[in-house]
């Protein structure tokens, strides 16, 4: 006995169909907008979204492959022999961009140089592919014409399903939700459907990340920067117990918080044979508590994006950027909390603390001066630390004969002081 063919597609088909559809289309979009993206934190972030959108389309596509397998589907509308040959190859090699698409994605960042972790929106880490470094150029030359691909056959699969519904064929209706029955009703949800897809695609190619203002370049050479920093504080001096940090704090409550203005720089200076190699940060921000005759009180608690890394070379940001480095696909950040400040001098105070970055946390201790100018002030400070007591610089950079251990960190900032 012959199954009757149902004459919808089911609710799961229908939902995945247009959900991938608009996927794709804002895909293309914002894969043609990424090299257009100012270099740095903001064509960073436009990548690791790309990639996240991708391995979406990828499991949904998937998804939407078994449910095609699984549940019944309506049979082929009868047409030419060739019309219905052409609808067959659309729609395998539209199967084949959402699946084989973000998989040649996959491998060009698995086979990279500079290995970036993969974090699915920022939040869940995706693994590499086990494959060769043979697939990266094939995989990229593939991947590189998905866009065009992928709009010829939206476009043809389009064109398909108005041919139908122009000859009175009720195609665009089975894969449109039950509520919408009536001829014109479907045609004007189509016309909805291709207007969404034209704002998808043009909302991916419109789309930014914030990129900052680019920072000014660090000043001092890398043995500068180290050589400024007064001599070191051992850990014993730069940890202060927390049990003591409290009872201090409770003494007195003077010390008010302080807005940093824009312009801050936080820069950094590092020794490669020989060569400073500075560099900056272009996102961060403090939170500081202040007052010069409430130093318990007082604290400094740091955050700085690493995505926002820039040395003036776009190549050297993405290997800074990368596992081997920062690592900032699943250490987005890295902090400095102080647990004592100090004066050493008339406007000079030493903050000791801990920053951790890279998944590490050491003892740091900042120098800075500090002229305070009624609720204005001005500081500029530094610090000396190791980049391998952080694990940054793995592999090939774990030795310092080339890429030095010192690294030289130095700040400046204006600040206005806040209310009671």
């Amino acid at each position: 006995m012959t199954a009757i063919s149902p004459t919808r597609y089911s609710t799961a088909a229908i939902a995945l169909h247009w959900i991938l559809a608009l996927l794709l289309l804002f895909q293309v979009g914002l894969g043609g907008g990424l090299e257009h993206l100012p270099k740095g934190v903001a064509q960073f972030a436009g990548y690791q979204f790309h990639k996240s959108v991708g391995i979406l389309i990828l499991l949904l596509s998937l998804l939407r492959l078994g449910v095609r397998l699984v549940k019944p589907r309506p049979a082929p509308v009868p047409d030419g022999k060739a019309q219905m040959m052409l609808a067959s190859a659309v729609h395998v090699l539209l199967y084949a961009i959402m699946i084989g698409g973000p998989i040649t994605g996959w491998i060009i960042v698995s086979t990279a140089k500079v290995r970036l972790q993969t974090m699915l929106f920022g939040v869940v880490p995706w693994p590499d592919l086990p494959v060769g470094q043979a697939l990266h150029e094939p995989a990229e030359a593939l991947h590189g014409l998905l866009g065009p691909m992928t709009l010829g056959l939206v476009l043809l699969h389009v064109a398909g399903a108005l041919h139908h519904h122009f000859k009175r064929e009720d195609v665009i209706g089975r894969m449109l939700p039950a509520a919408i029955t009536s001829w014109r009703g479907m045609g004007f949800a189509a016309a909805v459907a291709v207007i969404a897809g034209f704002f998808a695609l043009s909302g991916g190619r419109g789309m930014t990340f914030g990129a900052p203002a680019a920072a000014p370049s660090v000043q001092a050479s890398a043995s500068e920067a180290v050589e400024e920093i007064a001599p070191e504080v051992s850990e014993s001096e730069a940890v202060v117990s927390p049990s003591e940090v409290a009872s201090e704090a409770a003494a007195s409550a003077k010390a008010l918080p302080w807005k940093l203005d824009k312009g801050g720089r936080l820069g950094f200076t590092a020794d490669y044979n020989g060569e400073a190699i500075k560099g900056s940060f272009g996102r961060w921000d403090a939170k500081i508590v202040f007052d010069p005759e409430d130093l318990p009180g007082s604290s400094i608690r740091a955050t700085i994006d690493l995505a926002s890394v820039e040395s003036g070379d776009s190549q050297r940001d993405d290997m800074l950027r990368s596992d081997s480095f920062f690592g900032v696909g699943s250490n987005p950040s890295a902090q400095y909390v102080s647990t004592s400040i100090r004066e050493t001098g008339a406007g000079r105070y030493v903050a000791n603390g801990t920053l951790t970055l890279h998944g590490q946390r050491k003892p740091v201790a900042l120098r800075f001066n500090l002229k305070i100018d009624g609720d204005k002030a001005t500081a500029t400070g530094s610090a000396a630390l190791q980049r391998l007591s952080f694990g940054v610089g793995e592999a090939e950079w774990s030795a310092a004969d080339q890429l030095k251990d010192a690294v030289g960190v130095d700040f400046s900032f204006r600040a206005t002081r806040q209310g009671e």
